[in-house]
């Protein structure tokens, strides 16, 4: 079967250039990338295998737009005076994210546009941290191993369930959509899951995130069934080889999710009483379930006294003293 192809057309050689070499690199949700100088080249390209996506400059469209052969067409608006109708348009002169993000949202939600069950044959690699104690490093040591596998060479998307991750703000961004809209988005339609992805996911570094869920009880309203069947997707789908979930009980589907993990990392301060007493109750609940399989999972550590004294950038936390630490936690499980 031939790949789905994305294509896109544009007068303007430098700026087709770039965006073919960025479209060539990122192959968002694993399109083949195909570009032309003219219109005609697209129409004559399209006769044999239609283009599932076809992006044309405002200024490169001609009436010979309506011969080309694709399920979706965009304009690349440019000064908006060209008139042209009958067209969804994107503007052009934004981030190339923002214009393959926005051709996915808009393929996505359009019923006329048929979706695909996706599948490699090669399933990720599910990783889990977890705190019983709410240790407040969770959060970052997830994040950190998550950039270090993608250091690695892995392809990584991390996945906070933490109610306040404080994202928007430590990234200095703003999320349109986030966890929970790709969630409901794939329960109402799984065969195009993919292209709510490519839609919804940001990147932080080398490794590309959901945005985390801005109402964290809106998490609790998905059951684990329902978490099951979109897990299986991302797991399944053969887009990345690791998933790294960074997990609290704000789901219904904890358990399951605990029960799937690959490898399970268990944040804990081992210095403290509470947090020991806190970690046996958790080994006692998951036993009192018939979870005790779980427990053999467990690989408990402890971050280091002052981990978090010195502010670092999210992006750059393998190169941080916590990166270093982190690091000697991965390799050392991996065997490396």
């Amino acid at each position: 079967m031939k790949e789905r192809q994305l294509a896109i057309c544009d007068g303007d050689e430098l700026y087709l250039e770039k965006f073919q070499s960025y479209l060539l690199k990122k192959r968002p949700a694993g399109y083949e990338i195909l570009a032309f100088a003219t219109v005609n080249q697209a129409v004559e390209a399209s006769k044999e295998e239609g283009f599932e996506i076809f992006l044309v400059g405002e200024n490169t469209y001609d009436i010979n737009v309506t011969n080309v052969n694709a399920a979706k067409i965009f304009i690349l608006k440019e000064n908006g005076l060209s008139g042209i109708k009958g067209y969804t348009f994107i503007s052009k002169y934004q981030s190339m994210d923002s214009v393959i993000g926005q051709a996915l949202e808009e393929f996505a939600i359009d019923e006329g546009c048929g979706g695909t069950v996706r599948s490699s044959g090669i399933r990720a690699r599910l990783t889990s941290f977890y705190s019983p104690d709410r240790h407040a490093g969770q959060n970052v040591a997830a994040l950190c191993a998550a950039e270090l596998m993608a250091d690695m060479g892995q392809r990584v998307l991390y996945i906070s369930m933490q109610p306040f991750s404080g994202f928007e703000e430590l990234l200095a961004t703003k999320y349109e959509a986030d966890l929970t809209d790709l969630l409901y988005f794939a329960l109402r339609h799984p065969d195009k899951l993919f292209y709510k992805l490519e839609a919804v996911k940001r990147a932080i570094g080398k490794v590309d995130y959901l945005p985390p869920a801005l109402d964290y009880a809106d998490l609790l309203d998905i059951s684990e069934k329902e978490w099951q069947e979109v897990l299986e997707a991302l797991l399944s789908e053969g887009e990345y080889t690791d998933i790294v979930l960074d997990l609290t009980e704000c789901c219904r589907g904890f358990y399951y999710m605990l029960d799937k993990s690959d490898k399970l990392y268990i944040l804990n301060d081992m210095q403290t009483e509470r947090s020991r007493a806190a970690l046996n109750q958790f080994k006692n609940l998951l036993l009192s379930k018939e979870y005790g399989r779980i427990i053999e999972k467990f690989k408990v550590f402890e971050l280091y006294e002052n981990w978090n004294s010195c502010e670092v950038d999210l992006e750059s936390l393998p190169l941080s003293g916590l990166g270093e630490y982190m690091k000697g936690i991965i390799c050392c499980d991996e065997g490396k």
